[in-house]
C-alpha cells in the first residue's frame, strides 16, 4: 500500500491560467483518471491509499511490439532513415532489459545490419551511404555490446574510430555530432561512452572535455546542449555521465544540479519532466532517473540515503499509465501512442527505480590518471540488492542496468573485457 495520490499534489496556477497550465491540467486530469482506478473506494478524499498489488508490468505485449517492429515498419517510419542504428539499439535493449533472448536468428540480423552502418573512414552512419555520425556512432556500438561475441567486437575498426573521434574534436574541448555539424554535450556523451568500451581513451581524447560541460551547466542547475541554453534533463544525463567516465563530477555545482533535478519530478503525476515548466514524458525516467543515480555516486550517498527522487512513485507513472495496452509498448505518457525510443528509455528509468545501482563511497577508486582506471571504475558500479524497491507483483521486476551506459551488466562486462585484452592507444590519461 502508498499514499501517493492525492489532488492536493496538482497543480497551481494561481488563477492565472495560460496555454502551458491548460495543457498541465489537461495532462493531470487523464492521469487521475487512471490513477483513481488504483485508489481504494472512498479514500482519495484523505490522501488516496493506492493499491500497488493492481499494477503489472504487461512483459509479452512489449516484446510482441519490440520484435513486430525488428521484422519490419511501415514506410511512416522513413522519417527515420537516419537513425537506423538507434532502431537496432533501442530494440535489442528493450529485450535485454526486460530479460527476453536475443535468439541467434535475431543475432545474426542485427549484426549484420549494424555492420553496414561502419564507415571506411571511421565511426558509423546513420543509414548507408550518409555521414558517419556521433549519434548513430553511439547506437551501433551499443548494439553490438548487445549482440555480444567476438565477432561483433572485432568488426569495429578502433583505429579508424578513434582517428575519425579526432576529426570531430574542438578547441573548445567538445566534439561536432558530424563533419560540419551541430557542437553539444550529447556529442561528448557519445564519444567517451564509445571510447571507453573500446579502450580509446586517450588524453588528446579528453582534453578539454571537462570543462566544456561545466560550463553547461544553467543558473537554475541543470545542464543545457551548450553554454547559455536552458537546462535539459536529456542534455543533463550526457553531461553528468560524461564526467563521470573521466572521474570529473566534481567540475559541477553538484547542489544545486540536485535541486534543478529534485524539480524535476511532478507532485501528482510522479515521473519526470525535461524543463522547467514542461509536462511529464515517460522518457525522462531514463534521462532524469538515471542522472540521479549518478548524482548519488557523485555526492558520496550510500542506499542507506536512499535517493533523492521517490521511486515509487516513478514506478507507478510507469506501470499505470506509460504502457500502451492495445499494441504493447510504452509511451510518453497517455494519449500518446507507444514507440520503440519510450520503450526503451521507460524500461531503463522502471529498472534504475526498482534497484538501486551504484559505487560503495569506501572502496571507490579514485584514480584517474590510468587507461585501465576507466574500466575499473565504470565496472565498481553494482547492485544492491538490499535496497531493491519494487513496485507491484514480483514479476515486474526487469534486469538491473548501469546508470552511465544504459544497458545490462551482464554485456557490458564482456564488451570491457574483451577490448581490455587488447593494448591501448596510450598508457595514461
Amino acid at each position: 500500500m502508498s499514499y501517493l495520490f492525492s489532488y492536493d499534489y496538482r497543480y497551481d496556477d494561481n488563477a492565472y491560467d495560460t496555454e502551458t497550465s491548460n495543457k498541465q491540467v489537461d495532462v493531470e486530469d487523464s492521469i487521475g483518471q487512471i490513477y483513481v482506478k488504483y485508489v481504494e473506494p472512498g479514500t482519495a478524499q484523505y490522501g488516496g491509499i493506492f493499491d500497488n498489488t493492481m499494477l503489472r508490468l504487461h512483459r509479452t505485449k512489449h516484446e510482441q511490439f519490440v520484435r513486430d517492429a525488428m521484422h519490419g515498419l511501415s514506410s511512416g517510419f522513413a522519417v527515420l532513415d537516419a537513425s537506423q542504428p538507434w532502431l537496432s539499439f533501442w530494440s535489442l535493449n528493450s529485450l535485454d532489459i526486460m530479460g527476453r533472448t536475443i535468439d541467434s536468428t535475431t543475432r545474426t540480423q542485427a549484426l549484420q545490419t549494424v555492420r553496414r552502418f561502419q564507415d571506411q573512414r571511421g565511426g558509423f552512419c546513420g543509414g548507408q551511404g550518409q555521414l558517419p555520425h556521433l549519434a548513430g556512432t553511439y547506437a551501433s556500438v551499443m548494439a553490438l555490446v548487445l549482440v555480444g561475441g567476438d565477432d561483433a567486437f572485432a568488426s569495429i575498426n578502433r583505429e579508424r574510430m578513434y582517428e575519425w573521434l579526432m576529426t570531430m574534436k574542438r578547441e573548445d574541448g567538445a566534439f561536432a555530432v558530424h563533419e560540419d555539424g551541430e557542437v553539444d554535450v550529447r556529442g561528448v556523451y557519445c564519444v567517451l561512452v564509445v571510447a571507453s568500451l573500446l579502450n580509446i581513451m586517450t588524453a588528446e581524447l579528453v582534453s578539454g572535455v571537462a570543462e566544456f560541460v561545466a560550463r553547461c551547466q544553467t543558473c537554475e542547475g541543470g545542464l543545457g546542449p551548450y553554454p547559455g541554453v536552458e537546462a535539459h534533463g536529456g542534455y543533463t544525463l550526457c553531461g553528468l555521465a560524461a564526467l563521470e567516465i573521466i572521474g570529473s563530477t566534481h567540475v559541477l555545482d553538484l547542489k544545486r544540479l540536485a535541486r534543478w533535478m529534485s524539480a524535476r519530478q511532478m507532485a501528482f503525476e510522479g515521473g519526470f519532466s525535461g524543463r522547467t515548466n514542461k509536462l511529464v514524458d515517460g522518457c525522462y525516467s531514463y534521462w532524469v532517473g538515471g542522472a540521479f543515480s549518478i548524482l548519488q555516486r557523485a555526492l558520496s550517498r550510500t542506499p542507506q540515503d536512499d535517493m533523492l527522487y521517490e521511486r515509487r512513485a516513478l514506478q507507478r507513472y510507469v506501470l499505470a499509465c506509460c504502457q500502451d495496452m492495445r499494441i504493447g509498448g510504452l509511451r510518453d505518457k497517455p494519449g500518446k501512442s507507444a514507440d520503440l525510443y519510450h520503450t526503451m528509455y521507460g524500461l531503463l528509468g522502471l529498472s534504475l527505480a526498482q534497484h538501486y545501482v551504484g559505487v560503495d563511497p569506501q572502496t571507490r577508486i579514485t584514480d584517474t590518471t590510468s587507461v585501465y582506471s576507466v574500466p575499473a571504475r565504470m565496472m565498481q558500479w553494482d547492485v544492491v540488492t538490499s535496497a531493491a524497491d519494487v513496485v507491484g507483483v514480483s514479476s515486474n521486476v526487469v534486469k538491473p542496468v548501469h546508470p552511465v551506459y544504459g544497458v545490462s551488466l551482464v554485456p557490458l562486462a564482456k564488451c570491457i573485457k574483451y577490448f581490455y585484452a587488447l593494448p591501448p592507444l596510450a598508457p595514461s590519461l
